[in-house]
């Protein structure tokens, strides 16, 4: 560089020095006998013409290489901070919404790709949820008379499940699989290629009865919306950005089943956390509560966070236990109610009692309103149950701050778990069941088959069509209609006239499920939104025609109408409402002419589902053997949402000359079929 300097200077300061400084001539003449100023050199721009060709291609081989170290150590800084340290990203698939197919889904199209670029977690933000997770505890404490009393109530009302096979890690405890929940839907998100979502999303998706919905009080305080309001702000901040997404689809005055078998339509197929509400109508029984659970295992996001409302049960706690120790079930929890208080706290005056107990006999919809009675729990023992659930989520969601903090990789550690999640087999594997259900008409249904190992079981693709509400797959009956249906005004309040169901069936309501919804809609409808519709019909009203599409995971093999039906679709399933009429009502066993196939049905191939579908001791669904000799057919007018170009043909006509409306007309609301998985093989 100081040879280019030299170039630029004038000849005539050549005996300047080097260092710029002034000089003093030795022998000055008188009229220069004075300190002589340097004069100010201009450095040229090196690129000029008057630099050589040799001295441009040396600057700029050393700028390129200054550039390419520059380049490798900034590429080598954002290596060692990624989570991941791999040289390839890491890709698997994501769940396929695809209805026609069960368990666990794949789909090339839409798959997961593990980032390297991911910023590293800012410690200042875990420090900053922590506090807010500290401030939430004492505001628990506060609630429920200090740190030891409120300590000792969510010990009594709510119980985790640690797997008794394995004690010997923590990242193998209860909390930590739920923790591993939390972060699984963080790595998701941002693995996520097609993903339109701005955040990551969690979603726990309520079931059960009357209890959950919050019968006597406003929809908005049941106790899973309680949940949602102390965890969604908790979920919203940094490190997580996770959108808590709640939904109760419990429906008042329901028994496990046939919801079980359509736990996708109501909780829909993005549901990370399913509970079970059924305990006031299946006494003490735990068969429901596994035959549900083996469903929940069916879904997308399988295994599901399972909370189980209920402490009571010993037959249904032992359930979820030997689930754990199988490893089907990693972080199940069985949540109380008021029973987890003191009673001498309730008895004390009103103003001595902690603050979460106060007001403890009041409704929270105004007096009188449908619903307030006494195994109804009310507004504050709803906050109860809320807030004792979400201190369990808040030791989890802490427990995945401590993941974060101490795994600088630990995106990669979760990513492999959803790899080894959604790469198994089509066929999901279950456990061995715990109950004989082999009585009930429906076992494969239930609870599945045994594989050639004892030890392992499979349960086929069991379709759902219903006409509950709130549905939020979309899934109804009417996507399955393809004639005899009487269109009628869709405001199912509005009473119908007997003449409609002269000209087909017609989607109502039954009497007293009208009669209960006009009288909530007197106190501002309480934001409910669950209702027992159903198709009604009578002798006058004729066939009802269904098609019921082929959603086994063997559908490319469906060739031609000219199969035999039954080695796809081998069993159908009829439900009607669950409401008692009297004694002279429909009896779908023996007042239904049905054909499947085109081929009719003896009375000998409809028989009633036993035990598990049954509400107030009445028996709602019935089973439908498929015959040797039904084709598969094309349907007429394919429903919107129906991809599966064959199906079977399904034909109800009500046959017994006295059912009426009067009576009770004959109904359906929920249509189940199970599909072969291995057909054709």
């Amino acid at each position: 560089m100081e040879i280019l300097h030299r170039r630029t200077r004038p000849s005539s300061d050549t005996n300047t020095s080097k260092n710029d400084i002034p000089i003093i001539e030795a022998n000055p003449s008188p009229s220069r006998g004075r300190i002589k100023s340097r004069p100010i050199i201009t450095t040229k721009n090196p690129y000029t013409s008057s630099t050589t060709m040799t001295d441009v291609i040396l600057v700029k081989c050393i700028q390129v290489l200054l550039i390419l170290v520059s380049i490798w150590f900034i590429y080598i800084i954002a290596a060692v901070n990624t989570s991941s340290l791999d040289d390839t990203p890491l890709v698997t698939t994501d769940y396929d919404e695809d209805t026609s197919q069960s368990g666990l889904r794949q789909s090339p199209s839409n798959s997961l790709q593990l980032l390297n670029n991911i910023p590293k977690v800012n410690p200042n933000d875990i420090n900053s949820a922590r506090d807010k997770i500290s401030q939430l505890r004492d505001e628990f404490y506060i609630r429920y008379g200090g740190k030891e009393m409120a300590t000792a109530m969510l010990k009594k009302g709510l119980r985790t499940f640690e797997n008794q096979n394995d004690k010997n890690s923590k990242s193998s405890s209860s909390i930590r699989a739920t923790a591993n929940r939390f972060l699984s839907a963080i790595v998701r998100h941002e693995a996520s290629i097609s993903t339109s979502q701005q955040q990551a999303e969690f979603v726990m998706a309520f079931a059960g009865y009357s209890v959950t919905v919050g019968r006597g009080n406003h929809l908005s305080q049941s106790y899973p919306f309680i949940l949602e309001k102390i965890l969604a702000p908790i979920l919203q901040l940094q490190p997580f950005n996770i959108k808590l997404i709640v939904r109760n689809s419990a429906i008042g005055g329901i028994p496990s089943f046939p919801y079980g078998w359509c736990l996708s339509n109501f909780l829909g197929k993005d549901a990370d956390l399913v509970s079970w509400d059924y305990g006031m109508n299946e006494g003490n029984g735990a068969l429901g509560l596994e035959s549900y659970v083996r469903q929940s295992l069916l879904m997308p996001k399988s295994p599901p966070l399972f909370v189980l409302l209920d402490m009571k049960s010993g037959k249904r706690l032992d359930i979820l236990q030997k689930y754990v120790n199988l490893q089907a079930l990693p972080d199940p929890i069985a949540l109380g109610n008021k029973d987890a208080v003191d009673k001498k706290l309730l008895q004390l005056p009103e103003i001595e009692r902690p603050i979460g107990l106060q007001k403890w006999d009041d409704w929270g919809a105004p007096k009188g309103a449908p619903g307030q009675s006494p195994w109804h729990p009310k507004k504050m023992e709803h906050e109860l149950m809320g807030w004792m659930l979400a201190m369990h989520m808040l030791d989890a969601i802490d427990d995945a701050l401590n993941v974060m903090e101490e795994d600088t990789n630990w995106r990669k550690a979760i990513f492999t778990i959803e790899q080894q999640r959604l790469q198994t087999s089509k066929q999901v594997i279950l456990p061995p069941p715990v109950h004989d259900v082999s009585k009930t008409g429906v076992a494969s249904m239930l609870h599945g088959t045994a594989l050639s190992k004892s030890n392992e079981w499979h349960m086929n693709h069991i379709s759902c069509r219903t006409s509950f509400l709130p549905n939020i797959s979309g899934e109804d009956l009417h996507s399955i209609i393809e004639s005899g249906v009487t269109k009628v005004d869709e405001d199912m309040l509005q009473s119908r006239d007997d003449a409609l169901f002269n000209n087909g069936w017609v989607m109502d309501v039954g009497k007293l499920e009208r009669d209960t919804k006009l009288k909530v809609l007197k106190y501002g409808g309480l934001g409910y939104i669950d209702m027992k519709t159903a198709l009604y019909g009578i002798p006058s009203s004729g066939a009802l025609k269904l098609w019921l599409p082929y959603e086994g995971h063997d559908t490319a093999t469906v060739v031609n109408n000219a199969e035999d039906a039954s080695k796809y679709i081998n069993t159908v399933v009829l439900c009607e409402v669950n409401e008692k009429r009297g004694d002279d009502e429909c009896k779908m066993v023996s007042d239904l002419d049905v054909r499947v196939g085109n081929v009719p049905i003896p009375k000998s191939g409809i028989s009633q589902v036993k035990d598990v579908a049954s509400y107030l001791k009445k028996d709602i669904c019935i089973r439908v053997e498929v015959p040797k000799g039904a084709k598969l057919t094309t349907k007429s007018s394919r429903a919107a949402g129906t991809n599966n170009s064959l199906g079977l043909a399904l034909e109800v006509i009500v046959t017994r000359s006295t059912v009426s409306r009067e009576n009770g007309a004959c109904s359906i609301s929920h249509v189940i079929w199970e599909n072969q998985e291995l057909a054709g093989t």
